[in-house]
Order: C-alpha cells, then structure tokens, then sequence
C-alpha cells in the first residue's frame, strides 16, 4: 500500500513538472509575440528603420527578454520604451522560471536514478537479477573484460540500499552500471530496466528480500516472468537448491549453476588425482591469467582439422584448445504452439511425448571437449581454450 502511494505520488510530481514547463514554454511564447506586436505598433512610424516588420520586432523582444541586449534595436517612443521596460521585467521573471524549471525536473532525474526508480535507456545490457555476495565477482570479472571500446552496460536490479548499490557501481570503473530497486519478479521493475532490450539477464539467489535467506521461488519466478516479455533474451540462472535444477530448466533458461555442485568433485580429486583439482580451481581463478576462454576460429581453419586448430592456436597464441562449442538456434514445440492450447495442439504434443521426445526442454548449445584430432571444423564452431587473453587487443 506505501509503496503504491508513493509511486503514484511520483508519477503525479513527474506529470505536474512536465505540465509546469509546457505551460511556462507557452508563457514566453506568448510574452515574446505580445511584446513583440506592442513595440511594432509603437514604433513602426517614429522608428521605421529599425523595426520595419514584425520579425525585426520579434528579435528585438527575444534579445530584450533573455538580456541579452545586443543594442541593435532600441525603442525611441515613450510606449515603446515602457514596453520595453515591461519586456525586460517578464524577461527576468520568465527566463528564472524556465531555468528552474528545468534544473529541478534533471535534479529529480538524478535523485530518482540514484534511488534506481528512473527508467533505463540502456540496449543490449546485462541485466543482473538479485543480489549476493556472488554478485561483485561476476562484476569483477565484467569489469577485467570490458574496454573503452566495448564498455559492458550493465543494470543492477534488486531490492538492496541505493546507497550500497552506488558504491558499487563507482567501484568498477570499466562498467556502465545502472540501479533499478524493486521486485525484479514483477514487470514494471523489468519494464524499467529494459528487458525487451537486454542482450542477456542472469538471476542469482537474493539476500536483500525481507526473509534474508536464499530462496528459489523468486528466481522461478523472476525466470518466467522474463522469458514471457522477451521470449529470445539469455538467462542464466544460478539457485540454492539442487531440487529445483528441473524446475528451473524446464521454465526455459538457458544456463543452471546450482550451489556447491562441484565440492564432492573437488574433494573426491585431493584423494585420486592429487594437483588435478588445484589445477582446476586455478583455471576458474580469473585473476592467475590462464583461464578458459571462448574464441572464434580463424575462417581459413573452417573444414579443417582440430589438430590443424590446435597447432595454429599453440604456436601462435600459446592457447591449448581443449574443445569446441556450437551455438545451435533451436525451436521448442512451446515456439511452434498457441499460448492457448487447442485440442490439436494438445493432439501434437501427446504424440511428440509418446514417441519420446522431449518438448519441455530447449537445447542452445553444442559442446566438443577434447574431439579427435581428425574431427573437422565447422563454420559455426567456436574454441575453448586455456590461455592469457590481451584484453586491449582481444
């Protein structure tokens, strides 16, 4: 309930501005034409070579209005200097107005981009959803990879202190961050953070909600509502609990990251494979230099071999290719289906279901770990490899 009065209340103010300037703008038009007409009847006779026609009367009144007074044009009747008085007077009136007028309607901009309830004009950005300590890792390691000349545009959406939310994004120097505040599940938050533009959205468990603890009925939420506004956008979605992987994945996303996944991997290594599992952790480590990275293929490699391509990358980058990735634009039968299912529609996907395939999930991406060294590239094919990245000249 406060918090619909208090965006109703900022809506009207937004309105009442917008309404204020248009009507202070008619104001000057008026009092620039009505002076302008005064001082032309005035002087037309007794002044007619500096005010032969009504535009040299115009100017005159603009100049006198903004005092400016360029001299040019000067009244010499007793009327035409009491309007130009009058004009001189309204003109310091009117321009103080407008100036004000202005400056609050940018200050309240910039108050309400600070506390994230300002629209966002961002296009292809990355919305990130939710807010944990995860988070300024992800941002720490946006903020390595992104240039001058390809600045990451990131928005920030959750329900944490703007106050906090600002000293993040002043901490990452080489990212355009912007804050909305609010329920990232419901659409008129996603709505002002731009979503039927964004490039790509992750969602991570969120800490700033009134329960304080790690909850994945938000992000499947979150989740649905997005993939409903802006069907083609990338979600990646990170949740606490391992149970809801396929709830999660069956609503669409793109990508699933479930907490402590790999600790039983981890430690099963110390025993059997001592140093194999430090040589993993050093390879997520972004800040050793040599991680995993996905690069493009150079075209005169297409149709050949992976052991050409590993050659090619190791003597003249010193990357070791370790596997390849195709993104593969697939189309779901929920693509192909009306919103409101039909009995043949209904029809269609029991017969799909009993011939075994599965309709629910989409698959986007195609990966190649370690392939034979015969294996033939394709045109659609990007490598994975470990290596140090120039970030400058990538």
């Amino acid at each position: 309930m406060k918090k619909n009065f208090s965006l109703a209340a900022a809506q009207a103010a937004k309105f009442l501005r917008k309404s204020q300037l248009a009507q202070l703008i008619v104001v000057i038009v008026v009092a620039v034409t009505a002076t302008a007409l005064f001082v032309l009847l005035s002087e037309h006779v007794a002044n007619a070579r500096q005010f032969q026609t009504f535009g040299d009367a115009i100017w005159w009144s603009i100049v006198t209005m903004s005092t400016v007074g360029y001299g040019d044009k000067v009244p010499v009747t007793t009327a035409g200097r009491i309007v130009g008085s009058i004009t001189i007077i309204s003109g310091l009136i009117l321009i103080s107005l407008f100036t004000a007028t202005i400056s609050s309607i940018f200050v309240a901009r910039k108050i309400k981009e600070s506390q994230g309830l300002q629209d966002i004009n961002f296009t292809d950005h990355i919305l990130i959803c939710g807010w944990n300590t995860h988070v300024e890792e992800i941002l720490r390691i946006l903020n390595r990879y992104s240039t001058a000349a390809t600045t990451m545009k990131i928005v920030l959406a959750n329900e944490a202190q703007p106050e906090l939310m600002e000293v993040v994004s002043e901490a990452y120097a080489n990212l355009d961050i912007k804050f909305v505040r609010g329920d990232y599940s419901r659409e008129p938050v996603l709505n002002r953070a731009n979503i039927k533009a964004a490039r790509s959205a992750i969602i991570v468990p969120d800490t700033t909600s009134q329960s304080g603890h790690l909850s994945d009925d938000k992000t499947l939420l979150a989740l649905l509502t997005m993939k409903s506004m802006n069907p083609k956008i990338k979600v990646f979605v990170h949740v606490a609990n391992r149970e809801n992987y396929q709830h999660v994945k069956r609503a669409n996303a793109d990508d699933v990251i479930v907490s402590d996944q790999h600790i039983g991997f981890f430690l099963a290594n110390q025993i059997l494979s001592p140093g194999a599992s430090q040589v993993a952790m050093e390879l997520l480590d972004y800040e050793h230099g040599n991680d995993i990275h996905r690069v493009p293929i150079p075209e005169e490699f297409i149709n050949k071999t992976f052991e050409e391509a590993s050659l090619h990358f190791k003597r003249t980058k010193n990357w070791t290719l370790i596997g390849l990735v195709t993104e593969e634009e697939t189309v779901s039968l929920g693509d192909i289906l009306s919103h409101d299912m039909s009995a043949v529609d209904t029809f269609i996907e029991r017969k799909f279901k009993e011939a075994g395939i599965n309709v629910a999930e989409r698959v986007g991406m195609r990966i190649e770990v370690n392939p034979p060294f015969d294996y033939q590239i394709q045109k659609k094919d990007l490598a994975v490899i470990i290596g140090t990245i120039d970030v400058d000249k990538s």
